[in-house]
């Protein structure tokens, strides 16, 4: 009897083992969905920099077009004032725009200097930016590669076990494999030890009887939970 209660003990260890590699798998599974997520907000962030600098620079290209498109009207109004016979109220007002639009132009022309340069100097900072992008990003995409190659041995380390389990679940007798298993459905911990005369997985107390027959080496249950009950001694 004793050796099939070393072989159920084996069994449980072995489910033991999977259980907290499936845990462990769980968790290092959470941590590349956090850093896929970590690498999408680095992504997005740099696209949201790039977008900005586009902006800039339509800005800066828009207010030198404006310019250009003033500095065209000043000539061809000048051009009519200059050589074209034309009506005294056209004559005035084409005196009146080219005015106006000399003394707009001197501002527009500064605005789109002030917006070259500031987009130049930002083409600049974004190749800082995106060389500190590219550095975060390979960080990030090393520590994802480091984790997938943890879940991989992670996910081998189990089918090792699995392939185990199915070896050491031959070993035990069916009525006692049949029991194990409708054991596993309702508790993690099938077979646990007696400790001071209670069973370690209700926290029950368990009759005497059960204790020495578990002190002999025999496979015993719990009359409370019906898990399979040993003594540490009796291994």
């Amino acid at each position: 009897m004793k050796a099939h209660l070393l072989k159920l003990f084996a069994l449980g260890e072995l489910d033991a083992a999977i259980l907290e590699a499936q845990r462990r798998l769980k968790v290092l599974e959470g941590e590349v969905a956090l850093v896929e997520r970590r690498i999408a907000a680095e992504k997005d962030a740099f696209a949201k920099r790039v977008e900005e600098h586009k902006a800039l620079r339509a800005r800066a290209t828009a207010k030198a077009h404006e310019a250009d498109e003033i500095d065209e009207k000043i000539r061809t109004y000048q051009h009519k004032l200059d050589h074209d016979i034309i009506p005294y109220k056209e004559m005035e007002y084409l005196k009146e725009q080219v005015e106006f639009l000399r003394s707009r132009i001197d501002e527009v022309e500064e605005e789109a200097i002030r917006l070259m340069e500031e987009a130049e100097a930002d083409a600049e900072k974004l190749k800082a930016d995106e060389a500190a992008h590219r550095e975060r990003l390979a960080k990030l995409e090393g520590e994802k590669d480091e984790l997938l190659g943890k879940i991989a041995a992670l996910k081998a380390e189990i089918e090792e076990f699995r392939k185990k389990r199915e070896a050491a679940v031959e070993e035990v007798p069916a009525h006692l494999r049949a029991h194990y298993e409708r054991l596993r459905e309702m508790y993690p911990d099938p077979i646990v030890p007696i400790v001071n005369g209670t069973c370690s997985g209700c926290h029950l107390n368990v009759s005497q009887t059960t204790v020495d027959r578990a002190r002999d080496g025999e496979v015993v249950t719990c009359d409370n939970c019906s898990r399979f009950l040993y003594l540490e001694s009796a291994l």
